[in-house]
């Protein structure tokens, strides 16, 4: 069980929001082109006494400010309905902070704006369909609904056949299929689509970012740090570039190039966030926790409202043995979103490692309570009844779950019930799973709970050889390898 998954999220690489070209010199994020040029004559749907608002929106959204986009883009629309670049802007700044919090209703309501936009102003519009395409795109990664990205794709391929679709235009447009195609895991179309819209637009930054990304998620490592390195010499000055190809080198195992990407793109922007804790997540894996935390608390220094940045703090403070610390931290966290099912279980295992076994249960169970999906949690949860001599009350709570027939079992099923005295050691080592990659992280697991099983029964010294043996492990993000670290000590 990775301590760190879907709760609290290590690395962040960014994406562009509808697609954009940039000079080479340029660091500022796209805005929408929203003013009237003064050899056009004048768009009558657009009064003049909103002019001001629209201009003061449009550098809001520059600034990635979507509540005040929506905000002033709501006041023109009660006076004017029919103002298409008023709900333009609402559909990407409700697209956008929906997307970035994770509110499905938020990102409806911007498709809807959207949709409203392009049906009063159909002609000579396509950068209208940009944010329709991306909600929907965003739509189908949030509720987990592939026929959202598949419209999305319908939408895209029908303008794309038409011949007037040219230059930028036309490469937004690819820009969107792609990522549509991302959210359904069709790599290859999306690289196509990527590589496509750099073909006719050189200076994509949202193609140039996304291809790498694409390449490493089809396996294609070298042809990805390829297009890292491509994206980093069209945009030498871009902190972006630099964030993105230090996420991927991360992600290979060059930590040490990653440190050097992220502290160049801190060079070029002090505040840039994403790049902070980046950093401080690599240190942390390397076991510079002095660093990380300097670097998550630079983070939360800046902006406190970072709640997976505390995360990542709590965790490395777990890591060099500062258990109250880590607790501090991660009831922090739960103050921010006290229904977060990860928080829960993350503060859980700092209790459990500090001794409070009852009160890690019942972090556990308010855990699994949340998130009844949360299947990693069961041996931990029977270990800490366990732990607290309640063995008879924890095989009848969990006798569904030890009841599996040994096909069927998932890896937690099978640690549960070797705790349950259902399976003998030899038969846990012979279920772990023989790819390397996923048996280095489940052998540690196997030799935690073993070493627990041993210190329950009283047998410290056998219990320390197995902590020991799953401190080999790499797999250093997981609760027993920070379980069997503070155990040894």
């Amino acid at each position: 069980m990775l301590t760190l998954s879907r709760l609290f999220l290590a690395i962040l690489a960014l994406n562009l929001v509808d697609g954009a070209t940039f000079a080479q010199d340029d660091d500022k994020k796209p805005t929408p082109a929203t003013t009237t040029p003064t050899n056009q004559p004048r768009d009558p749907l657009l009064l003049p006494q909103h002019d001001q608002a629209r201009n003061d929106a449009e550098q809001a959204y520059h600034r990635s400010d979507h509540k005040k986009v929506i905000e002033l883009m709501s006041g023109v629309l009660a006076q004017n309905p029919k103002d298409h670049v008023a709900l333009y802007l609402r559909g990407s700044s409700r697209i956008d902070l929906g997307a970035a919090t994770g509110e499905p209703a938020m990102v409806r309501a911007g498709i809807t704006d959207a949709r409203e936009s392009i049906t009063i102003k159909q002609k000579d519009n396509f950068n209208y369909y940009l944010p329709y395409l991306k909600g929907m795109t965003n739509l189908s990664m949030l509720e987990n609904k592939r026929a959202h990205a598949e419209v999305a794709i319908t939408f895209a391929t029908q303008l794309l056949s038409q011949q007037t679709l040219k230059g930028e235009e036309r490469s937004n447009t690819l820009y969107q299929r792609a990522s549509a195609y991302n959210a359904i895991q069709d790599n290859a179309k999306a690289i196509g689509d990527y590589q496509e819209a750099i073909r006719i637009t050189p200076n994509h930054l949202g193609a140039r970012v996304d291809l790498g990304g694409a390449l490493a998620a089809a396996g294609q490592n070298a042809a990805a740090m390829n297009a890292y390195n491509d994206a980093v010499k069209t945009f030498p000055s871009l902190p972006l570039v630099y964030n993105n190809r230090g996420f991927f080198q991360q992600s290979i195992g060059k930590a040490d190039e990653a440190i050097l990407d992220f502290t160049k793109a801190l060079e070029l922007d002090p505040n840039f966030l994403e790049a902070i804790a980046n950093r401080g997540f690599v240190q942390m894996n390397k076991g510079d926790y002095e660093a990380a935390e300097n670097d998550f608390t630079q983070s939360l220094t800046i902006n406190a409202a970072q709640p997976s940045v505390l995360g990542l703090r709590a965790g490395s403070k777990l890591l060099r043995g500062e258990v109250q610390g880590a607790i501090a931290d991660y009831n922090e966290v739960l103050k921010w979103d006290s229904k977060n099912s990860f928080g829960h279980a993350e503060l859980g295992f700092a209790l459990f490692f500090d001794g409070k076994t009852q009160a890690a249960l019942n972090e556990f169970d308010k855990a699994a309570e949340l998130d009844p999906k949360l299947r990693f949690l069961l041996p931990w949860r029977y270990l800490a009844m366990l732990a607290l001599n309640q063995k008879s009350q924890a095989d009848a709570k969990f006798a569904s779950d030890l009841a599996i027939p040994k096909e069927k079992r998932e890896w937690p099923d099978q640690l549960l019930v070797y705790l349950g005295d259902k399976q003998s050691e030899p038969d846990l080592r012979k279920s772990i799973n023989k790819d390397p990659k996923v048996a280095d992280a489940q052998t540690c697991e196997a030799e935690f709970f073993i070493g627990q099983r041993k210190f329950v029964a009283g047998q410290k010294d056998t219990a320390k050889v197995h902590f020991a043996a799953a401190l080999k492990s790499k797999s250093t993000q997981l609760s027993a390898y920070r379980g069997a670290k503070l155990a040894v000590k």
